[in-house]
């Protein structure tokens, strides 16, 4: 996977600008994938040297115009190529947990601190994920379901975990 792959997933959905596209994995599939525009952009030009999005430029009364990427054929044979690949180990990278993996080289104050501080990621990831399901409700996508709910199952284990590390930590007399 890579962003070539998911871009051309959400435009074979329907066309869509650079900033679109970064609105749509932010609001559904950042928890397991997420690029900045300066991944995103530059994915597009080459996508469309390589023949496998069209750029459509609207034009807007008082504002810049608007480039709307559409898939081509060559695209969706891309796309369905990918779907169709072996899927690749899921490789989780995580600052954090490196850190404690290292942990008795630090303070417990600075264990506790960056526990707290990925409660909170996981509880604002659980928070927005939780959103989404709300506003969707029954009408989202099944697939797409799956994922989400995917997304704040992980999030309530990471909460879990943390709390009972920090509870045990709480408990711990001295460093």
């Amino acid at each position: 996977m890579n962003i070539q792959d998911v871009i051309l997933g959400f435009l074979y959905e329907e066309p869509m600008s650079g900033y679109d596209i970064k609105q749509m994995m932010e609001n559904s599939v950042s928890y397991f994938f997420d690029a900045s525009f300066g991944a995103i952009y530059p994915a597009l030009r080459k996508m469309e040297k390589e023949g496998l999005v069209e750029k459509q430029i609207i034009q807007q009364d008082g504002k810049p115009n608007k480039n709307l990427f559409v898939i081509t054929e060559s695209g969706k044979e891309q796309f369905q190529h990918y779907l169709n690949s072996p899927i690749n180990p899921t490789i989780t990278r995580s600052d954090v947990l490196i850190r404690i993996f290292f942990g008795r080289f630090t303070t417990k104050e600075k264990l506790i601190e960056w526990l707290v501080g990925e409660r909170e990621k996981s509880q604002a990831m659980y928070n927005n994920l939780k959103g989404i399901a709300d506003q969707w409700g029954s009408e989202m996508e099944h697939h797409k379901r799956f994922t989400l709910e995917f997304g704040i199952r992980q999030a309530e284990m990471i909460m879990g975990m943390v709390d009972e590390e920090l509870k045990k930590l709480s408990e711990q007399k001295g460093d």
